[in-house]
């Protein structure tokens, strides 16, 4: 930011109240960043058919050393949660689902595809159901009192949720994989690995991902992440992400998300978060999973995408 035009914001911002003033720099820093391409110089550089080999089986054993094998074989699941977002980012319109700040919420997923619900518990929306079926989205308060409607910011949130909590399972089908090198984060050693779809350099349908896998645990501990599909329209500069995932032994024999720290760019220390949010009471086929398909002639779409900003 240069000399003049800092100087500029400093005087608009004194006309405006504080919320504005925020919400005023915080779309100028971001729009002067460049765009986000993940990937390191190690997947830069590296595009072998051992790259390629390496890549899928440190994935595929992450898999098998967190128990994803048995969290597949569920049908359907649900998990209670709750939202911490810090100041400033909670005065900014980033919240994919509003009234979720320091209230309990319940999600229900069914696993591997995008169909899903969240349920508020307590607070001004408490009683209401919120949900995507085939990426159509629709919201009841009581069974008689359903209606569809038109919401990108709830489809990105309950998929991008359930995308979260399954992805070490869901990236084995991404269309590239391949070993992306070494890496040092909080004093643990990690393998990296990069994944993403349809083509190698970034672009706009498909997200890249860097998924660090522990040297030591096997397990998958954080990932970073492009965000090209936000459900508002956002500069390059807000289109990357790090996941902190902390992890613990489910009922069935999964290792799955217990405390994930959101934060914007790359890894940093876990108290600089744009938002947190725990996950606990892991509960699994403990519901009709035609309780998630309300919408009686949608057809089923399994895992497939839809560009919400289109």
């Amino acid at each position: 930011m240069n000399v003049l035009k800092e100087k500029r914001l400093i005087s608009i911002s004194r006309k405006l109240n504080f919320p504005s003033a925020l919400l005023l720099l915080f779309v100028f820093v971001i729009s002067s960043c460049k765009t986000v391409d993940i990937r390191t110089d190690y997947a830069l550089q590296n595009n072998t058919p051992s790259d390629i080999e390496k890549g899928k089986k440190l994935l595929k054993n992450a898999y098998l050393e967190m128990g994803y094998d048995k969290f597949e074989n569920t049908t359907n699941y649900e998990v209670s949660s709750l939202f911490k977002w810090k100041f400033p980012w909670t005065m900014m319109p980033m919240n994919a689902l509003p009234g979720n700040k320091g209230k309990n919420i319940r999600f229900r997923f069914s696993t591997n595809d995008f169909n899903g619900q969240v349920t508020y518990l307590d607070g001004r929306k408490k009683g209401k159901t919120y949900g995507l079926q085939s990426w159509k989205d629709y919201r009841f308060t009581k069974k008689e009192d359903f209606k569809t409607r038109k919401s990108k910011r709830y489809n990105w949130g309950l998929a991008t949720y359930h995308y979260v909590i399954e992805a070490p399972m869901r990236l084995l089908g991404a269309d590239i994989i391949r070993y992306a090198g070494e890496k040092e984060f909080n004093g643990n050693q990690y393998d990296v690995v990069y994944a993403t779809w349809k083509q190698d350099a970034p672009h706009k349908e498909h997200d890249q991902w860097l998924v660090y896998i522990n040297k030591h645990t096997g397990m998958i501990d954080l990932t970073e992440i492009t965000i090209n599909d936000f459900f508002l329209p956002m500069p390059p500069g807000m289109k990357g992400a790090t996941i902190l995932t902390e992890r613990k032994l489910t009922a069935n024999g999964s290792y799955l998300p217990s405390f994930v720290t959101i934060q914007l760019g790359k890894p940093k220390s876990s108290e600089k978060y744009v938002y947190t949010f725990e996950l606990n009471d892991y509960k699994f086929d403990a519901f009709p999973k035609e309780e998630l398909f309300p919408i009686k002639e949608l057809e089923p779409i399994g895992d497939a995408k839809i560009i919400l900003s289109k």
